[in-house]
């Protein structure tokens, strides 16, 4: 069957440009007998593995029969499971069938089925590195994060979104684990270097040289201009690193400092390795939960891969938007947990976090879901007028036992006496 008249079977009308690659190979390579990952034991299997409750079996079972049953459901199954997992250099899934026409109430529900179907590949590369079973599991729990949004924003429906979809490669790679309330994978850091001083142990980072700042310290949103607008310059030295510092609490400052290098060590920069830290949805951000996993991630990623060790854990994501702590207030839990961490600005769009707190970008405040204190705050905010930032985070392995005591920032009026002008 050619794609043009698999589609045709399931009146879809999409753009058969993205399904194309590997198509023909689907199609050789399609078993006469179903699938084993669209057999009820397998998906009950897979199901309570991932973490999804017992309710998901009528549906999952009942869509894995319609799919089994349909030669064009079952073939496009099959290539989105071998675009996923086996040919995973392969474009994302944004543009795929949605499935109304041949699945009805149920077509978001393939997707889910080929999500599970990642449990066999996670237990086999995780059993290859020594990572516990506990781990594994929770790592499998992304499956279930991901079918909650969908339900969230689909009316209780079963499904994956398709912009989310590629992320699951990341498991069955064996690169990214969950530890706890968040998930980490290795990679370069790209933020701003950061510094220690020999004795105090403070930490302090610069901008980057040729950063451009508005008033307020933060990267200006869509290239804007405005007075008060400044550059930072980096200058490194025999003796010293003169540079912009970056405030804790995530800002620059228009001030030009010093650093002897005789006492401050450098610390982080780019290239280095962190561990890449990101936020599943759904569970809260307590403080205990948030130290917890930050406390036991960079043991286990040093016991996994022993020759990739790691000096900090970093992060961007629109969580760390500075505006949330006077949006939200000091005794929200996710601004309790920002000032815990290094926080420094980044490029913005100026609707960072709108697609994942309503999974769109294009909201409108009027009509948008107002039922969490988030959604709340940021739907006040944008309808006032304003932009939505992201923020970047690091905090240095040593440091994580400080967790708590907000470190970074509650030292930060001695690191400014501390640095030259």
């Amino acid at each position: 069957m050619n794609l043009e008249t698999c589609l045709a079977c399931l009146r879809e009308t999409c753009d058969p440009d993205p399904l194309v690659e590997h198509w023909d190979e689907s199609v050789a390579s399609l078993p006469a007998e179903t699938p084993s990952w669209l057999t009820p034991a397998e998906i009950s299997a897979h199901r309570e593995y991932c973490g999804l409750g017992a309710s998901a079996d009528e549906p999952l079972l009942r869509a894995a029969k319609m799919i089994a049953a349909d030669p064009a459901l079952k073939l496009l199954a099959w290539h989105c499971y071998r675009r996923l997992y086996v040919h995973t250099e392969s474009g994302g899934f944004s543009d795929w069938p949605g499935l109304d026409n041949a699945l009805g109430d149920l077509a978001g529900a393939l997707y889910v089925l080929v999500s599970l179907a990642m449990v066999p590949q996670v237990k086999a590369a995780h059993a290859a590195l020594g990572v516990a079973d506990e781990v594994t599991r929770d790592t499998c729990f992304q499956v279930e994060c991901f079918a909650l949004n969908y339900r969230d924003a689909h009316g209780g429906r079963w499904g994956i979104l398709l912009g989310q979809l590629f992320w699951l490669r990341h498991y069955t790679a064996g690169r990214l684990f969950r530890i706890g309330r968040f998930e980490y994978k290795i990679e370069p850091y790209h933020g701003p270097r950061a510094y220690r001083h020999e004795r105090t142990r403070d930490v302090v980072a610069l901008a980057d040289d040729g950063a451009r700042f508005n008033a307020e310290g933060f990267i200006p949103i869509g290239g804007e201009r405005n007075e008060g607008d400044f550059t930072a310059t980096l200058e490194e030295r025999a003796d010293r690193v003169v540079g912009y510092p970056i405030s804790p609490a995530g800002m620059a400052m228009h001030r030009r400092v010093a650093l002897d290098l005789a006492e401050w060590r450098p610390a982080l920069a780019k290239g280095d390795l962190t561990l890449d830290m990101h936020i599943p949805s759904g569970g809260g951000m307590r403080p205990e939960a948030c130290r917890d996993s930050l406390s036991r991630a960079p043991a286990f990623l040093a016991a996994t891969f022993p020759d990739r060790l790691c000096v900090g854990v970093s992060c961007v994501s629109w969580i760390y938007n500075t505006q949330f702590e006077d949006m939200l207030g000091p005794d929200a839990n996710l601004v309790r947990h920002m000032r815990e961490l290094y926080l420094y600005p980044v490029h913005s769009s100026g609707k960072d976090g709108l697609y994942f707190l309503f999974y769109t970008d294009d909201v409108d405040p009027a009509t948008a879901r107002r039922d969490s204190s988030v959604r709340r705050a940021v739907l006040d905010h944008v309808a006032a007028g304003n932009r939505l930032r992201c923020g970047g985070m690091f905090t240095l392995t040593e440091d994580i036992a400080h967790y708590g005591t907000a470190h970074y920032r509650s030292r930060w009026p001695g690191v400014l006496n501390l640095l030259g002008d």
